[in-house]
């Protein structure tokens, strides 16, 4: 005999055998209906920190969490059959393409940023690479910028070239650069909201506007402000890109990556997705999850962190440029305004005496750890030229902004007085 029972978005069956054990299948809701996106029936309506503790949980059997359904598999049904037939969005089937753990992150992520649809991937760089392969072809023309982050620089420098996939680069600072670089062929604007590691921003909603009067996409960058700093779907982006890795995981201990945005779009992403095989595994997916439900306790500390940081560091004596909008010397200190109110964790500065004194000055840390990435609870420091943007040529470097002695940090949620004296002893030690 079987009978059913609702919990929360999940629909358990429980079969029960001659054997008296029970099984349990899990079929998320979305699942049933594979022509529509995400279903969020109360999440537009609640708060963000909210949403990011409650949206998207799967409460199975009670559970608080969404438990780790650690299978690379799942029993066909006629139901997931047909969600098979109409193309396996959003159906459980088989963990590379998605899972009760994917889908709950992605629901989560969606309802932050106000997205109609997402998926996720097992890096950032596999959104990234599956974004720009997935909807562009041959022929295809993207305008983009040297500033962005290093390896989406070399993906469309060296890759997507061999794809007969062109870019231009522009200045993101400067909109109007964007536009004049607009050819024939262009089909898609590539920006980052907060671009890395030099932090300028972006005018998202001027990009916006260029975009739709060119009937073009604009993918977005999102990682060094998250959802909590800006949301750029409200301001007229078609798809927001995560490396997961950072601030939404938070805890440096998983990679991952997510895009979300306008369902047409997923929907024709997914089967690329299936096809490069980019795909997280469920257990990621829980600590993605976790991470998230505590992302708008974190960015407060780590953006006033960074604020009071910067000041500091713009009166030392052996520091020559200091990189943070909270900074009226910052070039975008108006229109971060705009875009990124609540600011950002992250810093960028030059030390005087060039990459040896940097590279002093971090080694004489003891509790900034000396690492790529950034974005978690704990201070992370590195010099890009030898790092993050090492394969790019030294000359774009500079032009973008690294010269000689540029360090980038990633402020965590640590007490400022232990990061600044942390800073001020190493700084003493070049």
């Amino acid at each position: 005999m079987k009978d059913s029972v609702i919990l929360s978005d999940i629909t358990v069956e429980k079969g029960v055998f001659s054997d008296n054990h029970h099984i349990l299948e899990a079929n998320c809701s979305c699942a049933l209906s594979p022509d529509i996106g995400l279903e969020r029936p109360m999440s537009d309506k609640r708060k963000f920190s909210t949403n990011a503790v409650h949206a998207g949980t799967k409460h199975i059997e009670g559970a608080v969490n969404t438990p780790i359904f650690q299978s690379s598999t799942y029993q066909l049904t006629d139901e997931r059959y047909a969600g098979w037939a109409a193309g396996a969005q959003h159906t459980l089937l088989y963990a590379r393409l998605s899972s009760v753990n994917s889908a709950a992150v992605v629901e989560k992520i969606c309802a932050l940023e106000g997205a109609e649809d997402g998926e996720l991937f097992a890096s950032g760089m596999a959104a990234i690479s599956t974004t720009l392969m997935g909807l562009l072809s041959q022929g295809d023309h993207i305008v983009s910028s040297s500033d962005v982050y290093g390896g989406t620089y070399g993906l469309m420098t060296e890759e997507l070239p061999r794809f007969g996939i062109s870019t231009s680069m522009a200045d993101m600072q400067d909109p109007a650069s964007y536009e004049a670089a607009i050819q024939e062929n262009t089909k898609m604007l590539y920006i980052e909201t907060i671009t890395n590691p030099v932090i300028k921003i972006c005018d998202i909603e001027a990009m916006a506007k260029i975009a739709k009067k060119h009937d073009l996409l604009l993918v977005i960058d999102n990682t060094f402000a998250s959802p909590w700093g800006c949301q750029p779907i409200a301001m007229g982006a078609d798809l927001v890109i995560h490396s997961t890795t950072k601030y939404l995981g938070g805890h440096s201990d998983i990679v991952g990556g997510a895009v979300v945005g306008r369902a047409d779009l997923i929907a024709e992403m997914f089967i690329k997705k299936v096809h490069f095989g980019g795909s997280p595994d469920p257990h990621n997916c829980y600590l993605l999850e976790r991470g998230i439900r505590t992302l708008a306790a974190r960015m407060p500390i780590h953006c006033s962190n960074a604020a009071e940081m910067a000041k500091r560091l713009e009166a030392h004596d052996l520091v020559e440029l200091v990189h943070h909008p909270s900074l009226e010397s910052h070039r975008d200190y108006e229109l971060a305004k705009r875009i990124v109110p609540k600011g950002t964790g992250m810093i960028a500065f030059t030390v005087k005496g060039g990459d040896a004194a940097a590279l002093k000055f971090m080694r004489g840390l003891e509790v900034i750890f000396e690492a790529t990435s950034l974005g978690g609870v704990e201070s992370l420091i590195e010099c890009p030229f030898n790092s993050s943007h090492m394969f790019i040529p030294e000359d774009v470097r500079i032009a973008a902004g690294l010269g000689p002695g540029f360090v980038r940090i990633s402020v965590g949620i640590e007490d400022i007085e232990d990061l600044w004296s942390d800073i001020s002893n190493a700084l003493a030690s070049i």
